[in-house]
């Protein structure tokens, strides 16, 4: 089965030439077990196929045992992390479903190394001081998560490392959205706390992040 048609892999291939500006570097942490790891084989899939429609997307895949897991503090697999030299962008759990579109976009900003945020949060973030976690908990049908990700992944590109934000599918990590009572999607938690549920507005969301 194709993991998508001639018609996707075209437009992307057409946005990609058109919006990304430098090359950004694609990191799979993933297990050979599929009992640990269903979607392992499905994310690779997907992260080649973005690889092969630019030049400008360099994957690199890696075991969870591996020293490389170890050095980005990778424990859970799935994960993909976007540009990790320079970016704390990470998605726990397989971009799919809803989730394509923003894992898209993101990487397009990381190449352009610009959050596209208003200049009024950007002026806003300036006042965080210390380094902040944030947590989008996701599932693959729901239409309005991707908003929410896509915001924590600007506030982390415009942290300059300092954000780190993960998109966490619920579905593949149960235990963690049992640990916050996860009902219902998107949900953001920011250093362990319970933040916002649903899309929040941009202002309100950088000041959620300052406050921690």
């Amino acid at each position: 089965m194709q993991i998508m048609d001639e018609d996707i892999e075209r437009r992307l291939r057409n946005k990609f030439e058109k919006e990304m500006e430098r090359e950004i570097e694609i990191v799979v942490i993933k297990s050979d077990k599929e009992e640990e790891c269903q979607l392992c084989g499905l994310t690779i899939e997907l992260v080649n196929k973005l690889s092969e429609l630019s030049n400008k997307i360099k994957v690199k895949i890696y075991e969870k045992s591996s020293a490389a897991a170890k050095k980005y503090s990778i424990e859970r697999v799935p994960s993909i992390l976007i540009d990790p030299t320079n970016y704390k962008i990470v998605y726990t759990g397989a971009p799919i479903g809803e989730e394509g579109w923003a894992f898209i976009e993101t990487m397009v900003l990381v190449s352009q190394d610009d959050s596209k945020l208003s200049q009024e949060a950007r002026e806003k973030l300036k006042e965080l001081k210390d380094e902040r976690h944030i947590e989008v908990y996701v599932t693959p049908t729901c239409p309005y998560c991707p908003l929410a990700v896509l915001l924590a992944n600007k506030v982390a590109i415009e942290g300059k490392g300092k954000v780190k934000a993960e998109c966490i599918e619920v579905q593949e990590n149960m235990d963690l959205a049992m640990k916050y009572n996860i009902r219902s999607v998107p949900q953001q938690i920011i250093d362990g706390k319970v933040s916002s549920v649903g899309v929040q507005p941009e202002l309100k969301f950088v000041e959620d992040v300052i406050r921690g």
